[in-house]
């Protein structure tokens, strides 16, 4: 497990092969950046596609791309380099498929975020997933790009009949076709936000807030509530486990692979900590003072 250790913003990431899988096609990364003296954390997630070896190249592909860019420009603006980096990322996938007969029709999801100080820009083509932990919520901040998704835009079929439907993974976008992409930085902020309205790049998140990238084979089977229950432990690394070991209980049919990027209650768990050690210690105290009365007054006698 990779785990980024940093003052403000904590963020770890694992992948786990499951539980019918032989071979693991995601891939994902978490890396430190400054961001023009800001500090700054990407992470991102890549779910891949393709016979054989293909669909781990693809997502690796997209890994190494989009990471050199960051990396030799962290300081451009991140509402424009996000989407740029997932375009030419793709590209890259569609020139290597065309060089190698084996990898021909590879292709790759990406959900990415990027946190700059304390704001959040994030960018997302097909499922792979980003939820938002917020005010003791959970809920998916991005917005899939499948074909379930488009029938609940248009009134065909509820969330619940989405999630069971035999077209359920069918892609309507992917990195690494002939023609690019959207790149979606949609973002909701609410559970109720009207998808297509959605835009909050940049948005400044407060202590307790954590953002989780993940791939469907996590997605399919754990949901918001189990992320916001896993979330408890103080140590990302212990968060992660459990999703992935959950996943895994529950079938692991797919490939498992989750990033979490959080800024810890530090101030508030301190401050209630102290006061609860003040709202003990005023009894113990009284209890203390009026034995030593009662001895005191005892010898006088």
């Amino acid at each position: 497990m990779k785990v980024n250790e940093r003052k403000q913003a904590e963020a770890a990431g694992d992948s786990h092969v499951g539980q019918v899988r032989t071979n693991n096609e995601d891939r994902f990364a978490v890396i430190r950046l400054d961001c023009g003296g800001e500090p700054g954390v990407l992470g991102l997630v890549a779910d891949g596609v393709g016979g054989h070896a293909a669909g781990e190249v693809a997502s690796q592909t997209v890994v190494d791309e989009i990471t050199s860019l960051l990396r030799s420009d962290p300081a451009a603006n991140p509402v424009r380099i996000l989407p740029q980096a997932a375009i030419r990322a793709g590209h890259a996938v569609y020139e290597r498929a065309g060089k190698d007969p084996a990898l021909r029709g590879m292709a790759t999801t990406l959900a990415a975020a990027l946190l700059v100080g304390r704001r959040l820009y994030t960018v997302t083509v097909g499922d792979s997933r980003i939820y938002l932990r917020r005010g003791g919520r959970t809920f998916q901040a991005s917005i899939d790009h499948t074909w379930v998704q488009e029938a609940i835009e248009h009134g065909l079929l509820t969330r619940e009949q989405a999630r069971f439907h035999p077209n359920a993974h069918v892609l309507r976008r992917h990195l690494g076709g002939e023609q690019d992409a959207q790149p979606d930085q949609r973002l909701r902020l609410s559970e109720e936000e009207d998808p297509q309205e959605a835009e909050h790049q940049g948005m400044v998140l407060e202590d307790g807030d954590a953002v989780v990238l993940c791939t469907d084979g996590l997605s399919d089977l754990v949901k918001e509530d189990d992320i916001g229950h896993a979330l408890r432990h103080r140590r990302l690394d212990r968060s992660i486990s459990e999703l992935v070991q959950l996943a895994r209980q529950r079938g692991g049919h797919d490939n498992i692979t989750v990033v979490v990027m959080r800024f810890p209650e530090t101030g508030r768990r301190a401050g209630g900590l102290w006061w609860l050690a003040l709202g003990l210690s005023i009894p113990v105290v009284a209890a203390i003072a009026a034995a030593l009365y009662f001895l005191v007054a005892g010898l006088l006698r």
